[in-house]
């Protein structure tokens, strides 16, 4: 119980920190959209400058969501140490509670 308590203050507090250094907001990706689909009846050309678009703009988002993970993970190895280190504190705490429990019983 006491872990959980910790582990949740610990991110609230990363949470906040990471709030707090934010320096812009995240932009949108600028990928340009394909446009309407031109139907069964449009020319080969027609439909092929489509998905040739389409695909382009699908490769974009694609391309924009990698950037963003990958932005995202070193946030979190940046953070790892921090978690580790709490983590380790809350089983030392735990240890401590129950060998004064121990104590106490006998």
């Amino acid at each position: 119980m006491i872990r959980f308590v910790l582990a949740a203050a610990f991110v609230a507090f990363a949470a906040t920190a990471s709030a707090q250094q934010a320096a812009a907001p995240i932009a949108a990706p600028s990928c340009e959209k394909p446009g309407d689909h031109p139907g069964r009846l449009a020319t080969d050309s027609m439909r092929r400058s489509w998905t040739r678009n389409a695909n382009a703009y699908l490769e974009c988002l694609k391309k924009y969501i990698s950037d963003q993970q990958a932005a995202y993970n070193a946030y979190v190895e940046k953070a790892k140490p921090h978690l580790d280190a709490a983590n380790g504190t809350i089983d030392e705490y735990n240890k401590a509670i129950a060998a004064f429990k121990a104590a106490a019983e006998n």
